[in-house]
């Protein structure tokens, strides 16, 4: 039985003492005869109401002085029950309000923390882009305006050292992109752009190192496709970075598939196939798959291939 409900039947007797007056009243006056069913029922109702209220008041004090005893400390017990319970009550207020500053302050310590980190690595990176622009000058030189003949292998190996620091290069500045993409410090002007507009670029860029490696490229796009709602800038880079990988990772002589028309639930979906080691999250493919979560989009691998999914316009209308 609730709490509650044992303070209400509490209350029992005085109902069944206020019956027993108004019986008493009118059958004490002169000449009136309470009958003895009426007394009989008012003695029944006393002392019932009697053992109910006696019972109750006896749970609750209990239970009232049991808890008392689990929250009184050794320093308040010239206190009754209820002020040690109050004052366990307000202390655990106290502790959860002091909890809460707690949290708080740490969730600012760690943002404090997550920003100087970030600070660090843009430094590190920016340096680290200075020092390989710093090697590609007088590679540059040597290769291009050389002060004496070079012969064919000293040609090759700073042909080499050129390349891997073009690389480098290009390695730092998607690092540094990525970690802006992640702290949201990069812009997203979404706008509606057809497909065959968003996968050109990419696609033209796709097939010359396609070319340049002995490998096919082959592309489909649907002529019905919707139009996407994307930034076309970070939009045919992310692409870009997909088709660029997977010319990279792909054997000699072999051929690539891109489809790309629409897909599930109103999204346009792009697939790339085959991409050797799919599953791997290099760092151009994390940029990748941040610049399209960044519009709204999603990139999965599976299987051999990559899979994009970008918003449609009539999709980002009903998002509205």
């Amino acid at each position: 039985m609730r709490v509650g409900t044992r303070l209400l039947l509490a209350v029992t007797p005085a109902v069944v003492g206020l019956a027993a007056v108004a019986a008493l009243a009118y059958w004490g006056q002169y000449q009136r005869q309470a009958p003895e069913i009426v007394v009989a029922v008012a003695a029944l109702g006393a002392v019932a109401s009697l053992a109910l209220a006696w019972r109750n008041t006896r749970y609750v004090a209990r239970r009232v002085e049991r808890i008392a005893q689990r929250t009184a400390d050794d320093g308040r017990r010239g206190h009754d029950e209820l002020d040690a319970i109050e004052h366990s009550v307000a202390g655990l207020a106290d502790a959860v309000r002091a909890e809460r500053a707690g949290g708080a302050e740490r969730e600012a310590a760690a943002a404090r923390e997550a920003r100087e980190s970030a600070a660090r690595l843009d430094e590190t990176i920016a340096s680290l882009t200075e020092g390989v622009q710093a090697v590609q000058l007088p590679l540059h030189i040597l290769l291009d305006s050389p002060f004496g003949s070079l012969n064919e292998n000293q040609e090759e190996m700073l042909e080499a050292a050129r390349g891997a620091a073009e690389a480098l290069e290009v390695r730092l500045r998607q690092a540094r992109k990525l970690v802006e993409l992640e702290r949201g410090a990069v812009p997203v002007m979404a706008k509606p752009v057809g497909l065959g507009e968003l996968m050109r670029p990419a696609l033209a860029i796709a097939e010359a190192r396609a070319a340049k490696r002995g490998l096919t490229l082959r592309a489909q796009l649907a002529p019905g496709a919707p139009r996407v709602m994307v930034d076309p800038a970070q939009a045919q880079e992310a692409i870009t970075i997909v088709l660029g990988e997977a010319v990279e990772r792909a054997e000699a002589g072999a051929e690539l598939q891109v489809e790309a028309g629409e897909g599930e639930q109103g999204a346009v979906q792009v697939t790339v196939a085959p991409l050797a080691s799919a599953g791997e999250r290099s760092l151009p493919l994390r940029l990748a798959e941040a610049l399209i979560r960044a519009q709204g989009g999603s990139m999965t691998a599976g299987g051999a291939g990559v899979g994009i999914a970008l918003p449609a316009e009539q999709v980002r209308r009903v998002q509205r």
